[in-house]
């Protein structure tokens, strides 16, 4: 015969097993976000880089880095490249996009005011 004592321990039990499943849906749901997240962010490196074409092997990038972000060159590659940094992938934020957008814009004025002749 069961005891109060004894039931009470069973519902634990199952009250421990409840949250456990509970706990391991959760996580499973959260792994698959992150790994949604790394898809994207994936593809938008992918992208950028798509848009960047040979721009990167034509214009000295450290110096890009340097005087529209005050960052050094591996900042910048960093991100261009989607690389981990402490865990975590490097991107621009949409401010540091923007301002890449302006670096390049500024980049192709001052070559078209060249003159050489």
């Amino acid at each position: 015969m069961e005891t109060t004592v004894q039931r009470t321990s069973v519902k634990q039990v199952n009250r421990r097993n409840q949250l456990t499943a509970e706990q391991q849906a959760l996580m499973a749901e959260t792994e698959a976000l992150l790994a949604k997240g790394d898809r994207m962010m994936e593809e938008e490196v992918n992208h950028l880089r798509q848009q960047l074409g040979t721009i990167p092997e034509i214009i000295n990038l450290s110096c890009v880095a340097r005087r529209y972000f005050g960052k050094s060159r591996t900042w910048l590659y960093q991100r261009i490249n989607g690389n981990k940094v402490n865990g975590k992938t490097a991107y621009f934020t949409r401010a540091e996009l923007k301002k890449l957008e302006e670096a390049m814009h500024d980049i192709s004025k001052q070559l078209l005011a060249v003159k050489l002749v």
